[in-house]
């Protein structure tokens, strides 16, 4: 029996041992498998400056779209302006062949006045007339209608029809003119 004895106490040792040899196994394989934390430091680090990098790309993006949409309002509104001016030029051409037509000196004051408000309301908004009688003929700026024989001015406007106007450097009308050939 001794025998029998000794071998079920060697039996209940190993199985008292492998309990303990699996739960080594397992806190090695845990340590093993934690990272240190040093790791762990330069892990959080790289993370942070992944994320700093991300954020300065999306402040960066933010910023370009904020410029991008304060010059596209600022183009819309200057578009719209010259819009208005230009339903204003014909006005203006109108109050210039009235004063020609008006005989009565009180009325062509009064319209006259008319004109200098017109006037003053155009440059107020940077309007400017273009000048054309005698310049050299430019189809970005005039819109020739007519063409005359005239070798001594050849290519040259040498009648204004309507006046052109310019603002900001942008043609608002074009100026239809007479062209000598």
């Amino acid at each position: 029996m001794t025998d029998i004895q000794d071998e079920t106490k060697l039996l209940e040792e190993e199985k008292q041992t492998e309990p303990n040899n699996a739960s080594e196994q397992a806190e090695n394989k845990e340590q093993a498998a934690a990272p240190s934390a040093e790791e762990q430091l330069v892990a959080a680090l790289a993370l942070a400056e992944e994320y700093k990098n991300l954020l300065q790309r999306v402040q960066a993006d933010f910023d370009n779209y904020r410029k991008r949409n304060v010059d596209s309002i600022r183009a819309a509104r200057a578009d719209g302006n010259n819009d208005v001016i230009a339903g204003l030029l014909p006005i203006a051409d109108a109050i210039d062949r009235a004063l020609t037509m008006i005989a009565d000196d009180k009325s062509r004051e009064g319209v006259a006045l008319i004109q200098r408000q017109m006037d003053t309301l155009l440059s107020k908004f940077g309007v400017c007339e273009m000048k054309a009688s005698g310049e050299c003929f430019d189809p970005g700026l005039h819109n020739a209608i007519l063409q005359i024989e005239d070798a001594e001015n050849a290519g040259k406007v040498v009648e204004v029809l309507q006046k052109g106007y310019t603002r900001d450097g942008k043609v608002l009308r074009h100026a239809m003119v007479k062209v000598a050939k």
